[in-house]
């Protein structure tokens, strides 16, 4: 396995030297990014002992213009491939040991004409999305996208049809012996700019197909295929989900500029018409200022209300409030130095029905996780 990696990297390296362009040219072809990110986290609740965690993870990217209409990007990251929500954070010692280096992207990006992009491979979502309440930014599927835009004559208003076709459990994936699990959405949008403020709407649809393979991937096979969110209810014989997820999704976003920083107001509320009760999520968040520059501050506060079967869980795992859930967080950031920027979190929630998750809960306290983690740009 750690074979396999180390020539993927150096074949990786090996064709991005001899497609990369000259150096007078790079800054127009070739641009490559990446961080090294490091968090202590502390989760606390009534009635059991504190649990704290030292972790990290890093990623880098590039991307290679090949034309003036194709882009190529790659991404490579440490973490867990087993997740799906895949994010780069492992323990300190996991490294090469229970966890190696894995490809997070994989993609072509083509635009035939200014309106209209088409994307393949293994890339970031590409629907609008002020929060993380239907699908958690860290999620990489593999399928097709396509965006149209267009603009009005003035260029004030943008409008926006987003589609994607996703593969959740690829051939590529630790679920591939399981039933194909689709991911298919549609979204259109609206965004109003004016000086120094812009607002934007959205409504989409998403729809899971074959969601019950990802049930039995983390809960009836041992040791489980995927590490993921596990809190919507269980059918009647605990062999998939009691719901279906087919979801109708509102966002809205205003930001403006205000005594010289930004302020963004963030808001989804989700409508899962697959389930019977338990299938409304809503989450808001208020963020001000950046950390854009050194010296930048940037504070926020979140506040969301997630019945258990809003949504997917699984795909919405926003780092501690997934569904069956209510709570805050507060957000505190600061760009210290050159390229290092410290942010602390600190989230609060309770389950609403402990009762009834996969694995039950008996202490239905109010849970807290204190997360400070630095993050180190490469470029």
């Amino acid at each position: 396995m750690r074979t396999r990696y180390i020539l993927l990297c150096a074949s990786t390296i090996a064709v991005l030297f001899n497609v990369a362009p000259a150096a007078g040219q790079e800054d127009d072809r070739f641009s490559w990014g990446g961080m090294i990110r490091s968090r202590l986290q502390g989760d606390y609740q009534d009635g059991s002992r504190a649990v704290n965690r030292f972790m990290y993870g890093a990623f880098l990217n590039a991307t290679l213009r090949v034309t003036d209409r194709i882009d190529v990007t790659g991404k490579v990251m440490t973490g867990n491939p087993k997740a799906i929500t895949v994010a780069d954070w492992m323990s300190y010692g996991d490294l090469f040991v229970r966890e190696n280096p894995h490809i997070s992207w994989m993609y072509a990006r083509i635009r035939p004409s200014p309106s209209l992009t088409l994307t393949a491979g293994k890339f970031p979502l590409p629907f609008f999305r002020p929060t993380q309440v239907v699908l958690d930014s860290d999620l990489s599927p593999e399928g097709l996208a396509q965006q149209i835009t267009t603009k009005s004559a003035d260029g004030s208003a943008t409008f926006g049809l987003n589609l994607g076709q996703f593969m959740i459990n690829q051939l590529a994936s630790p679920v591939k012996d399981l039933d194909r699990t689709y991911f298919l959405g549609g979204q259109a949008m609206a965004r109003f700019t004016q000086p120094g403020k812009s607002q934007t709407l959205a409504v989409a649809y998403y729809t899971v197909g074959g969601a019950d393979s990802l049930f039995a991937a983390q809960n009836l096979r041992s040791p489980a295929l995927i590490v993921a969110a596990n809190s919507n209810r269980p059918n009647a014989d605990r062999t998939g989900y009691l719901s279906e997820f087919r979801m109708v999704n509102l966002s809205g976003q205003y930001t403006q500029t205000l005594n010289g920083r930004p302020l963004a107001l963030n808001a989804d509320y989700v409508f899962n018409m697959g389930a019977d009760d338990m299938r409304h999520g809503i989450t808001g968040s208020v963020m001000y200022g950046s950390t854009g520059k050194v010296g930048d501050t940037r504070t926020g506060i979140q506040l969301y209300l997630m019945q258990q079967d809003a949504t997917l869980a699984p795909f919405s795992n926003i780092d501690y409030t997934q569904t069956n859930t209510k709570g805050a967080a507060l957000f505190f950031g600061h760009h210290l130095i050159e390229k290092l920027t410290v942010d602390i979190h600190l989230y609060t929630r309770k389950y609403d029905s402990p009762e009834t998750l996969v694995s039950p809960s008996a202490n239905n306290a109010w849970r807290t996780r204190l997360r400070v983690m630095f993050m180190l740009r490469l470029n």
